[in-house]
């Protein structure tokens, strides 16, 4: 998980909502609407997942309603409700499930797009692949609620610490500010497509980390 600017509402959606008795997937209309919102945000998320930071494309991710549209019925269209996120083990008992698809309709204390609830400074990564929370109540929700430490998770992050470790250890002496930087601008900088490296929130911690003890 790791900070997301949100952009402005496609104009499609803004249209839509016009709508007498607008709602979600409400008919046929909805379709293209619904495509223009998977567009945008795979763009403002580096087609990353919102939470476990895999990579989405618009055929393998879901429109995550941070406030589900069950108990939030009045925040269905509102698009900076909206998230991208994967499949989340769709289909699987819920012990292997992730994301979103965990999550259903339970609710998060952070959201990753409002500015104000600082997600960066909200969560952590450690060298296990792990990530934790010093919010007692979050660092739950993070385990149960988007099951983001299931194990198949864990290693993945595990190794992008570890492939830090080797990168940072390749040359003799320690890495300087600049030299951090460089690397660190690889992962927080979207490629030519609008694409950031899958799990680029682990990649920019443990590296903003490394930047504060030089």
């Amino acid at each position: 998980m790791r900070a997301i600017h949100k952009q402005r509402e496609p104009t499609e959606l803004t249209k839509y909502r016009l709508k007498p008795c607008a709602v979600y997937d409400g008919d046929a209309s909805f379709t293209p609407v619904k495509a223009k919102i998977r567009e945008h945000l795979l763009a403002e998320q580096g087609h990353l997942c919102a939470y476990c930071m895999q990579r989405i494309h618009a055929d393998t991710m879901k429109v995550e309603h941070w406030q589900c549209q069950d108990n939030y019925s009045e925040a269905q269209l509102d698009y900076k409700n909206m998230l991208g996120a994967c499949l989340g083990n769709e289909g699987q008992p819920p012990k292997n499930q992730t994301c979103d698809t965990r999550k259903g309709s339970a609710d998060l204390k952070y959201h990753p797009a409002n500015p104000a609830h600082r997600i960066d400074s909200q969560i952590k990564y450690l060298g296990n692949g792990k990530i934790s929370s010093d919010d007692p109540e979050f660092d739950q929700q993070l385990n149960h609620v988007l099951n983001l430490n299931y194990s198949r998770l864990v290693q993945n992050r595990k190794k992008i610490v570890g492939d830090m470790i080797a990168l940072l250890s390749r040359k003799e002496g320690s890495r300087t500010p600049s030299q951090i930087q460089k690397i660190l601008e690889h992962w927080a900088v979207p490629n030519r497509d609008g694409q950031l490296q899958p799990y680029s929130g682990v990649a920019i911690y443990f590296l903003n980390k490394r930047l504060a003890r030089t």
